[in-house]
C-alpha cells in the first residue's frame, strides 16, 4: 500500500514539474486602459483592429524604421513568425511591459498608447492567436 502511495506521489510530481516546464512564458502584468478599448478576439491578421495593423503603425514596419525586414533593430516584425518567437523567447514582453528597452520608441500618429498596450496584453495572454 505504501508502495502506491509512494508510485503516485512520484507520478504526480512528475506531471507537475513537467507542466511548469511547457510554458516559459510569463503572463503579462495587468495595464489599465479605457472601457471603450476591444481586446477581445484579437488576431495578428485579419482586418485594419488587429495586432498587426498596430505593430505596422507602431513597430515601423510600415516606414522600414525599426522592425521590418530591412530595418534597424534585426526584429522583422513584418511577419507573425517575426513577432511571434520574440514572444516566446521573452523580448517582446520585455520591450513593452518589462525590464528591456521600454517599446514602441516613438508613438506614430493615431494610435491611442492606453489601448495599445492592453491589447498587446490581452493578445499575449492568450498566446498570440494567428
Amino acid at each position: 500500500m505504501k508502495t502506491k502511495i509512494f508510485v503516485g506521489l512520484l507520478f504526480l510530481s512528475a506531471i507537475v514539474i513537467i507542466n511548469s516546464c511547457e510554458n516559459k512564458q510569463a503572463a503579462v502584468s495587468p495595464v489599465s486602459f479605457s472601457s471603450s478599448c476591444d481586446t477581445i478576439n484579437l488576431t495578428f491578421s485579419s482586418d485594419s483592429n488587429t495586432m498587426q495593423a498596430i505593430v505596422n503603425v507602431q513597430c515601423g514596419v510600415n516606414n522600414n524604421s525599426c522592425h521590418s525586414p530591412s530595418g534597424a533593430s534585426g526584429y522583422d516584425y513584418s511577419t507573425y513568425a517575426g513577432i511571434y518567437a520574440n514572444y516566446q523567447n521573452g523580448l517582446l514582453y520585455g520591450s513593452l511591459f518589462g525590464n528591456l528597452p521600454r517599446m514602441p520608441l516613438t508613438q506614430q500618429a493615431g494610435w491611442d498608447p492606453s489601448c495599445m498596450l492592453p491589447k498587446f496584453q490581452a493578445w499575449m495572454n492568450r498566446g498570440c492567436p494567428q
